[in-house]
């Protein structure tokens, strides 16, 4: 696939725009009821001729996870022969689930991410080190280097095993990168670790991090402490992407960091309430997505799951494109406590604001059946538990049990999990909290 972002449906006008989407639904509808035995039955009595106007995509059933888990061999939309990659979801939203691609898939995957790379400015003559991993089934990993390749840019696999100062100058004394691209966490700890060493990471040739997994904004968009953090210690600028297995799309910033837009010829998106109707610009709801072009698993009105919200307007970079915000957490991780709703996004932002706080997990459990219990274990020396426990009630209101533990302990939590994941879910039964 020729490389092209000039191209682009996000550089038209949102009329432009809005009249090829109609055009695309319609053409999608056609080949997930050709190709799909689930949307066969899930859409009987549906016609793409049915798609007038933008508006009747809102008429259309969505598509759950639920039912990608129950139903996922009804779900594929080609033959066994035609599959060439099959990953595995992170399992943050449920249990894991195994995904197929063709070859045209991963093409499609590698389109979306250079158009995020491009977006942010990244050229040819860029030299990108990717702290992430490629092994474990994972999308991620893959779906980044073959982005970095198509932008024709000089790329170097590190991984995410990057714990030897020593090692990690080494390379960026031989590549001498540009940009960096990893998780935040480990962009932080990977820069903590050099200037222990006394190597000085903030005079080094990197000027872009690309930050995947964890969030890097606040609600209004501005940096939060972990990205004020890793744009000191590095010298450099930072810019967010979020993707999801299940879609097979990322959404990215730009330069004017004022939301994470989508590429219009690759996704339809939407935001929705609890009951499924489309909510206004800037208000809070559900992340649907409409991924287009996908042979493997093609998916209709997909509920990520996660809550965010459209940015109002168009952005003055010059793209024209639906923007999100950033991701505010799961919708079954949102909890509440003494009546107040609390979202995950302003929760973590505040344990990251914390420089003593070197790892944390927030363990929500059932409490009598009903209410919701929260504990907080922080690796952190105990004389700081005040200081985390102010941060927190002036993030999101509420007072949550905070106890001091260890990274080790936290890790072993997570079962393994080489994401650095915040919340750990452990309710039997998700209440469903009004947004």
């Amino acid at each position: 696939m020729d490389f092209r972002p000039g191209l682009s449906w996000e550089f038209l006008s949102r009329e432009e725009i809005e009249e090829k989407s109609v055009r695309a639904l319609r053409n999608h509808i056609r080949h997930v009821k050709e190709y799909s035995e689930f949307y066969r039955t899930h859409l009987s009595g549906v016609t793409p001729d049915d798609i007038t106007d933008i508006a009747d995509i809102a008429e259309l059933p969505f598509t759950t996870r639920e039912e990608l888990a129950a139903h996922s061999s009804r779900f594929l939309g080609v033959p066994a022969p035609q599959v060439v990659e099959t990953v595995i979801t992170g399992g943050t939203g449920g249990a894991p689930l195994p995904f197929i691609f063709t070859a045209s898939d991963l093409e499609r995957i590698a389109y979306n991410h250079a158009l995020h790379f491009h977006g942010t400015g990244i050229t040819e003559r860029d030299r990108i080190m990717l702290l992430l991993s490629l092994d474990r089934y994972a999308l991620e990993g893959m779906a980044h280097y073959r982005g970095a390749v198509m932008t024709s840019a000089n790329s170097m696999r590190v991984g995410i095993g990057v714990t030897e100062p020593e090692e990690l100058r080494n390379n960026l004394r031989f590549f001498r990168p540009t940009v960096l691209i990893g998780n935040p966490s480990v962009l932080r700890a990977a820069a903590l670790d050099c200037e222990e060493k006394g190597i000085t990471t903030a005079g080094s040739p990197v000027a872009k991090l690309v930050c995947t997994d964890e969030g890097v904004y606040t609600r209004e968009l501005k940096c939060n402490a972990m990205a004020q953090s890793i744009a000191a210690l590095w010298g450099a600028e930072v810019f967010s992407l979020y993707s999801t297995t299940e879609t097979a799309v990322a959404y990215g910033d730009c330069p004017v960091h004022s939301g994470l837009h989508a590429h219009p010829e690759l996704v339809y998106t939407e935001i929705v309430d609890d009951d499924g109707k489309p909510v206004p610009d800037g208000t809070i709801g559900e992340l649907v997505a409409t991924p287009l072009g996908v042979e493997g698993v093609p998916l209709l009105r997909y509920r990520t799951g996660d809550m965010t919200f459209k940015v109002p307007g168009n952005c003055s970079c010059g793209r024209n494109s639906c923007r999100i915000g950033p991701i505010l957490g799961r919708k079954s991780q949102l909890f509440t406590c003494n009546g107040t709703v609390v979202y995950p996004l302003p929760l973590t932002n505040a344990l990251d604001s914390v420089e003593e706080v070197k790892d944390y997990l927030v363990i929500l459990e059932n409490d009598s059946g009903r209410a919701d219990s929260v504990t907080i274990q922080v690796a952190a020396p105990p004389a700081a538990l005040q200081k985390i426990s102010a941060a927190i009630h002036e993030a999101t209101g509420v007072h949550l049990q905070t106890l001091v533990s260890n990274i080790p302990t936290i890790q072993s939590l997570r079962k393994g999990n080489s994401k650095k994941i915040p919340i750990l879910d452990r309710r039997e039964s998700r209440q469903k909290v009004p947004v």
